[in-house]
């Protein structure tokens, strides 16, 4: 499945251009993101702390995109998580296809947003490195809000 997303990525991009694919991206991806709460009450997955809301995000990603992903703990407080991956189905597909295109960092930083949003109000997502943007690992931070 992510092949397939990844090649119609390429597609739209080609047809519309990287800002507007950007846009589009995006906000599919954040509302698909607000699916963690759902999930994370099903799997009766806690959410109070900045590691708590990080893992249910790591199962929420395995579960609906595959188990390709390898996840790394950075750093861990209650108010402040640092994630990084350096196995990704989507870097995988983006390799296997070779595209030179940003097919996920919008919608890995809009995805973030809307789980961390919907798992607890009280913390937000920045996605900080990105390996299809020439970095070894993709990272993020789940922060408490100030």
């Amino acid at each position: 499945m992510t092949g397939a997303y990844v090649a119609i990525s390429s597609a739209l991009q080609q047809a519309v251009g990287q800002s507007k694919f950007e846009e589009f991206n995006g906000a599919l991806w954040h509302q698909a993101g607000k699916g963690a709460k759902e999930f994370a009450e099903a799997a009766g997955l806690a959410t109070e702390t900045a590691g708590d809301v990080e893992a249910a995000m790591h199962v929420f990603a395995q579960a609906s995109m595959g188990p390709e992903f390898v996840f790394e703990i950075v750093e861990s407080t209650k108010d402040k998580h640092v994630g990084k991956t350096s196995e990704c189905p989507w870097h995988k597909r983006w390799k296997e296809q070779g595209l030179t295109m940003d097919t996920c960092g919008a919608g890995h930083q809009s995805w973030g947003a809307g789980a961390a949003e919907s798992l607890n109000p009280n913390f937000t997502f920045k996605l900080t490195k990105n390996m299809l943007r020439g970095d070894a690992n993709c990272e993020w931070v789940v922060e408490r809000k100030k």
